[in-house]
């Protein structure tokens, strides 16, 4: 006796977007959110391929009702470069296959989790808030359903077909099950909250995303507007550099801010509105995605750094070729295979988002004249875009990184070669 086809551990993006996708496709659905929501959380800004997925919950109405800033472009500034001066993209220079809008969104996290979770329970998942799941059930090597504690302390065990861990960082099934390794390149720590006051944006750049890089290796900044001329402003620098530093979360943040002309210069008169948010332990990964009647999704499969704004792409994404998966799963009996196509694509994804990111910090400067070369803007702003896990996408994205490794190879033996056009390659 089954309480649901699906139990969902997790009610965030990932997880609400398949509570979403099952109660749409007629399949009983449970969804079981520890917090209450809404809940504040980091991530607030989404990559262009994540309103595919919005679209197909039915979602997008509900973003422009809720006034979302419109992203429509990025931009970032060097740490000593000229005040004011920055590079930019914009989203509609060259739109993905079937765009139907040349703009995504900056969302406030507590506001959007809630309503997409809410969405859930009206496309059919039956949705639990304050539901804690302590560990997931097993019948030999098969997940069989969850333990959870619902109220003061009382357990009750449910039981499902195929058990899914949203559970985000806390990766619930991942540390059950001692899968859970720290990533050996990024041990990182954020910083942030809200503010008001910022020196607005040159016209024509409103509500693009901006990321200021700091005088520290794997430093950065990021400011994002959001809704009523409040803006995200947070640091993220190695957790060594926060741990050694030995100051106060203002002194702090205020002595990295002060590490960007730029920045600096657009946040002396900011107030801040919102207490520090602290985001510890920032990356890794799970050794294993999936296993008999189990599988993970978004967060609690990997985490990396958010520098090109993946969590939400990777969260959603994974929600919905998880559902592919399972629909599948159900429909023909052939679980195994179905839990492994979804596995390969979602690591195929996920590794070059993290290959991407990993360059980014090797390469700046590079990255940079790619960005800003006519040969190689269309592949870069593509690449950004998000939905890595279709193969034309990543075989885009690793011809990109060849030809900056490439670059990279002939500007080690000679700087110079930075300027020089014949250095920087086509990609294939």
């Amino acid at each position: 006796m089954y309480d649901a086809d699906v139990i969902v551990i997790g009610g965030g993006p990932a997880g609400a977007t398949l509570g979403a996708l099952l109660g749409m496709g007629g399949y009983s659905a449970m969804v079981l959110e520890r917090d209450i929501h809404p809940r504040h959380h980091v991530g607030e800004s989404l990559t262009p391929s994540t309103t595919f997925v919005l679209q197909r919950l039915g979602f997008l109405p509900k973003m422009e009702e809720a006034g979302f800033v419109h992203k429509r472009g990025a931009a970032w500034t060097a740490p000593r470069g000229p005040l004011g001066r920055f590079v930019s993209i914009a989203l509609a220079e060259f739109p993905a296959p079937d765009a139907f809008q040349d703009y995504t969104y900056n969302i406030e996290r507590d506001t959007f989790d809630a309503l997409l979770l809410r969405h859930a329970a009206e496309r059919g998942a039956k949705v639990l808030q304050g539901a804690r799941v302590q560990e997931v059930l097993f019948d030999g090597e098969r997940a069989v359903g969850v333990r959870v504690e619902v109220v003061d302390g009382h357990t009750i065990d449910l039981r499902s077909r195929v058990v899914v861990d949203a559970s985000g960082r806390a990766a619930l099934l991942g540390n059950q099950l001692g899968m859970r390794r720290k990533d050996p390149n990024f041990d990182q720590y954020s910083l942030f909250a809200w503010f008001e006051g910022l020196e607005p944006p040159p016209p024509g750049y409103e509500g693009y995303l901006f990321l200021h890089f700091l005088d520290l290796e794997q430093a950065w900044a990021w400011q994002i507007p959001l809704r009523n001329g409040v803006c995200s402003v947070g640091v993220v620098t190695d957790k060594s550099h926060f741990l050694e530093n030995g100051q106060g979360m203002d002194e702090f943040f205020w002595g990295l801010v002060g590490m960007n002309r730029t920045l600096a210069h657009w946040m002396r008169g900011a107030r801040q509105t919102r207490p520090w948010s602290v985001d510890p332990d920032y990356s890794y990964l799970n050794e294993r995605f999936i296993g008999d009647g189990w599988l993970l999704i978004g967060d609690a499969v990997r985490f990396v750094d958010p520098i090109f704004s993946s969590g939400c792409d990777i969260a959603m994404f994974c929600a919905a070729y998880a559902y592919d998966a399972i629909d599948h799963a159900f429909r023909t009996g052939q679980e195994q295979e179905a839990f492994e196509r979804y596995a390969k694509t979602i690591v195929d994804g996920v590794s070059v988002w993290y290959a991407l990111i990993q360059e980014f910090y090797r390469m700046k400067n590079i990255f940079t004249r790619f960005a800003t070369n006519r040969r190689f803007r269309p592949d870069v702003v593509r690449t950004l875009q998000g939905n890595l896990y279709l193969p034309e996408a990543q075989e885009r994205a690793k011809l990109l990184l060849d030809a900056m490794a490439q670059a990279n190879r002939a500007v080690s033996a000679d700087p110079a070669n930075l300027l020089r056009p014949g250095a920087l390659r086509p990609v294939g």
